[in-house]
């Protein structure tokens, strides 16, 4: 049952699912109405314009803007007041993300488009039973051989994906990257630093797009994909507003410094050789009045690194030249957007996103990165917390939860909302605009779990999980599975719905630890992960694919690791980590790195985690591009497993397939196990009655793991072995082996909205 106007791309549902509002694909029979011509380019128009784009490409601008500073001179001795070249300036326009704006809000604005679906439709369930588990692809860290969109369309991959219980293809980031503006400066393997709502050229064209996505949509797999992050790269739109180019006034968090004060900022090389402001500088700045004294993210002790920067001297439209300080994350080449002006130039630019991605491109869902606007403005002087208590407040509040849930669960959503501003609000605002043009929103940083329930209380209908990745590699290398079990149990006492959650890797390949300082003793924890990991002590984020993982754990390297006889130990433990996305309620993302049991890098090159290994998209004997070198695979490449009936993609999707029929997506966790150390189970409710239980060990040797059901259960089947189990009343016990995690569907009663058995 298909619905919408025009093809509705990804909304191909079953008959067992409800009729949900109308999905906005008439976006796309509304602008073939609207621009009749657009297909009947004249020749010598095409021709002009590929003569233009040549005669301005990206390099040859940049190059411009670093002799800008002696053609300025030049002027000047001629007594024309100097300035930056206009019609550069309107160039700079067309590429920029605020210069799409126009034409992509106009497709909405005064139509009756924007009365399709309601801003505050809730249809959690009818995604999670018609995509519960998707494949999780970072274009740019996959081996195709050809420009990826191109590449995928040719592949055998959309007609495996059904089969192998996928049914949905999450591809981002996807947007043009800001390496093409400072490529002297920073590379960005992963592509995070985008700078335009178009696709990125390397990644192929739109027509390539609209052919792959044709093709999915004939074996109904949904689409997905992410908006551009709140911290871009530094591309068309920042440049524009430091060249002070009037319409792009307010767009990022950045204010010109008066040359009084150049003194206190640091020598550049050139306009855009940015730098983070040492913490010197900008206590001088405050004390001038120039920067408040600190921000609200400033306290947060898992936030992004980063704080004010500073551009060398710009020379503007006006003929003025300045220095502007503005707000990084990450890098100082990751300028964040200004949600709060009242210019709303980053709103705008978010919902022409929308309208592009969940409008024209009818993709089902949109992933948001919206954490570097988590606290990004003045803490409040009043109220009942100090802005300096934060961090200890977001520490110890799973510790809180097992004494008094109730309260500090009213805390934690209290404190969220007035030290988060103006994040939420954005989350909030940007998921009624998703769910206004049929399509589903999904909170896709790594917060801390304590803001969860803050999160969900939006119109969010998804948000990543935060605890499970972090809290499965800490148990893996230590043997302790005791954060796993307290944050889990934490997140039960908030009431969090894990069919809400959204678990996987969706970003690059790595394991951050930050999700960990919600425990009292987690400082510690990461400390002694990362020196079991042979990692620096005091970084938060542990560089490894989850095959690599598996091998560190095993004591193997990446050489060893992709041998025959050492095949069963690591599937063994590679699944013993995705069982933690697979056997939970909510959505599962998978990628082709975990499928292909991507190692981590040898020898990585200089500046590029060992994790960050190209893998193949689907075909193994395709060439490297991109000049990034591949990873060793301990499974080998999809195609040639997806030939193999016994290799570990189909053992996945075997479990994969009977998650989908089970409906266990749509559950809900009712109890948390723990047992010999570290063991761990989590039983979940299933739609159509009867449980689904994970039991895990996370330790080096066997252990058995006796769990107590709340209802008695007529039967109990090992999902992937086959097997009938003993059910001896309410209690099941598993015999596990060391490293190995078990997967039993129970036959009991179905559960009531209220929790009751019938």
């Amino acid at each position: 049952m298909e619905y919408g106007q025009g093809r509705g791309r990804g909304q191909v549902l079953t008959s067992r699912q409800v009729q949900p509002a109308q999905h906005a694909g008439a976006f796309r029979s509304f602008y073939a109405a609207s621009h009749p011509a657009s297909r009947f380019v004249p020749l010598f128009f095409c021709v002009l314009l590929a003569f233009l784009l040549c005669a301005c490409t990206p390099r040859q601008q940049g190059a411009a803007r670093h002799g800008s500073g002696a053609a300025s001179a030049a002027s000047a001795k001629n007594g024309v007041l100097p300035r930056a070249d206009p019609g550069y300036l309107q160039w700079l326009e067309r590429q920029s993300m605020l210069g799409s704006t126009q034409e992509l809000t106009a497709q909405v604005s005064g139509t009756e488009l924007i009365w399709r679906n309601s801003a505050a439709a809730r249809r959690v369930p009818l995604l999670l039973s018609a995509a519960p588990a998707w494949l999780d692809v970072n274009p740019h860290t996959v081996i195709s051989g050809q420009p990826f969109w191109k590449a995928l369309g040719l592949s055998g991959l959309p007609e495996s994906l059904g089969q192998a219980g996928l049914n949905g293809l999450f591809v981002a980031p996807t947007g043009e990257k800001g390496d093409i503006w400072a490529s002297h400066k920073m590379s960005t393997p992963g592509g995070v630093n985008v700078t335009a709502l178009r696709l990125d050229p390397a990644l192929g064209t739109e027509e390539d797009f609209e052919k792959t996505a044709a093709r999915l949509e004939k074996q109904n797999i949904q689409m997905g994909g992410e908006l551009p992050p709140a911290a871009t790269g530094l591309g068309p739109d920042f440049i524009l507003q430091a060249r002070h180019a009037s319409r792009f006034d307010g767009l990022y968090a950045m204010m010109a410094v008066p040359q009084k004060d150049w003194d206190a900022l640091p020598v550049t090389g050139d306009e855009w050789d940015c730098l983070p402001l040492r913490p010197q500088a900008v206590q001088t700045l405050v004390q001038r009045g120039l920067l408040p004294p600190t921000l609200s993210r400033d306290t947060l002790p898992w936030a992004t690194p980063g704080g004010w920067a500073v551009t060398g001297e710009v020379r503007g439209a006006d003929g003025q030249t300045r220095r502007w300080v503005y707000r990084y994350s990450g890098h100082a080449l990751r300028p964040v957007l200004l949600w709060q002006d009242p210019s709303g130039q980053t709103r705008r630019i978010f919902s022409a996103a929308v309208i592009r991605h969940t409008g024209l491109q009818q993709q089902t869902l949109a992933g948001l990165r919206l954490e570097a606007l988590m606290g990004l403005d003045v803490p409040a002087q009043t109220g009942s917390a100090a802005p300096g208590q934060t961090g200890g407040q977001t520490k110890d509040l799973a510790k809180d939860l097992t004494k008094n849930p109730a309260p500090a669960g009213r805390h934690a959503e209290a404190s969220a909302l007035a030290e988060l501003t103006p994040g939420l609000e954005a989350l909030d605002a940007l998921a009624r605009e998703i769910h206004r043009y049929g399509g589903w929103a999904m909170q896709d940083d790594a917060l801390p779990p304590s803001l969860t329930r803050a999160v969900l209380d939006t119109a969010i209908d998804f948000t990543r999980d935060t605890i499970t990745e972090p809290a499965t590699a800490y148990a893996l290398l230590s043997g302790d599975a005791t954060p796993l079990t307290r944050l889990l149990r934490a997140s039960l006492e908030q009431g969090v719905d894990h069919s809400r959650l959204a678990r996987g890797q969706k970003d690059v390949q790595g394991v951050d630890w930050r999700p960990l300082l919600d425990l009292p003793q987690g400082r510690d924890m990461i400390r002694r992960a990362q020196q079991l990991a042979k990692a620096s002590p005091e970084d938060t984020t542990l560089w490894s694919t989850q095959a690599g993982l598996a091998a560190l754990t095993l004591g193997l390297d990446s050489t060893s690791a992709a041998r025959p006889e050492h095949a069963a130990a690591m599937r063994q433990t590679v699944l013993l980590l995705l069982s933690f996305r697979v056997g939970l309620p909510g959505l599962t993302f998978v990628s082709p790195q975990d499928m292909t049991g991507a190692l981590n890098l040898p020898q990585p090159p200089a500046g590029m985690p060992g994790s960050m290994g190209s893998v193949p998209l689907w075909d193994e004997r395709l060439g490297v591009t991109g000049g990034v070198p591949p990873a060793p695979l301990a499974f080998g490449a999809l195609d040639r497993q997806w030939a193999d009936k016994q290799s570990f993609v189909h053992e996945l999707a075997a479990l994969l397939r009977a998650r989908r029929d089970a409906g266990l997506a749509g559950g809900r966790v009712v109890n948390i196990y723990s047992g010999p150390s570290g063991c761990v189970g989590v039983l979940s409710t299933l739609p159509g009655g009867g449980y689904w239980l994970l039991a895990a060990n996370f330790s080096n040797k066997s252990q058995r793991l006796a769990c107590a059901l709340p209802a008695p259960a007529r039967g109990a089947r090992d999902i992937l072995k086959g097997q009938n189990l003993p059910v001896q009343g309410r209690t099941v016990e598993l015999d596990l082996d060391a490293r190995q995690s078990r997967h039993v569907l129970l036959v009991g009663q179905a559960a009531t909205s209220e929790g009751a058995y019938q």
